[in-house]
């Protein structure tokens, strides 16, 4: 019997579309936008005069500049908006804003903490909101650094609670999701496919469910179970990830248990959650393989189902 192939050529192949995924889904291809991009990620935005965009326009960290035509949203988080052009909507979030006068804003005109110069002469055909502005600078640090913290803080819980349901998942289902981990390479493009199809079902069945009214408890147990399923595949990834990075760190032995493994895999995961906007994508396409996963193998339930020819199967029955 020939070895089985390690899962360490699981990081070149589905993290590597899980990331490629992401920038997709993150930045518009040029079939969409101009040159410049109409998302800038700690990068700067540009509309010059008289270009026209007909996508939103959104900026973290950077500086977005519009001199022509948006025909969608301005979004500027932590960074910089000068706006001579016109825009749709126009939302900033602790952020230096500056409108001038020959700037047309024809909805409304959100702003969130930061330096705002407005000129009388600039158009605003909806309503102007400025929540401090005026306030003093070292109040609005103060401020804005205790919107990030809560924001901080809500990841950090949010990280927490998916560690300990996805360690309870590995611990008392530790056969299925390594039988499942096995299955992750050859079968992640299946895994992709029946995902987003699990998604769509269960979006619409929850459409029917709330229709009805008495059927919401049903849609609630619906997402309940697609949540439990998601994270089971979940698990399954996270352990291929942890066996290749703790082989690599030496973090672990050269076969460790599926708890260490999936800790790991988890580690590296949860530092990717901390890049703004990317972070959330490569969560979302994970949790996409992981139901997929789940669905494809039967949850693990036999060797067949989720172990490629001439590899050997996992010691032990089902969980």
């Amino acid at each position: 019997m020939q070895p089985s192939p390690a899962p360490r050529s699981f990081a070149t192949v589905p993290l590597s579309a899980c990331l490629a995924m992401a920038a997709f889904l993150a930045f518009p291809s040029p079939a969409r936008a101009s040159l410049q991009p109409a998302v800038g990620i700690f990068s700067d935005v540009h509309v010059a005069k008289g270009e026209v965009r007909h996508d939103d326009v959104v900026c973290i960290g950077g500086t977005a500049t519009v001199e022509g035509k948006v025909e969608g949203d301005v979004v500027v988080i932590r960074g910089k908006l000068i706006l001579s052009g016109e825009a749709n909507d126009v939302v900033t979030v602790l952020s230096d804003t500056r409108v001038d006068s020959s700037a047309v804003i024809h909805g409304d005109f959100v702003h969130v903490l930061g330096h705002m110069e407005q000129d009388p002469s600039a158009t605003v055909q909806g309503q102007v909101v400025d929540l401090g502005s005026r306030l003093p600078s070292h109040v609005q640090r103060i401020l804005s650094r205790g919107f990030l913290g809560i924001l901080l803080f809500l990841r950090i819980v949010s990280l927490i609670v998916s560690l300990v349901l996805i360690l309870l998942l590995a611990l008392l289902a530790p056969e299925r999701i390594d039988r499942m981990s096995i299955a992750v390479e050859p079968r992640w493009p299946a895994s992709l496919g029946f995902g987003l199809l699990g998604y769509v079902v269960a979006v619409v069945l929850t459409v029917l469910f709330v229709i009805t009214l008495i059927g919401i408890p049903l849609a609630i147990l619906l997402w309940l179970v697609v949540k439990i399923l998601g994270l089971l595949g979940v698990a399954a990834i996270l352990a291929v990830i942890g066996r290749k990075v703790g082989a690599g760190t030496g973090l672990t032995s050269p076969a460790p248990s599926i708890l260490a493994a999936v800790f790991v895999g988890f580690l590296v995961i949860a530092v990717v959650r901390f890049i703004p906007v990317l972070g959330g994508l490569v969560w979302l396409v994970l949790s996409v393989l992981g139901l997929g996963l789940t669905l494809v193998t039967k949850v693990g339930s036999s060797p067949a189902a989720g172990i490629v020819p001439g590899a050997p199967a996992v010691a032990g029955g089902a969980s």
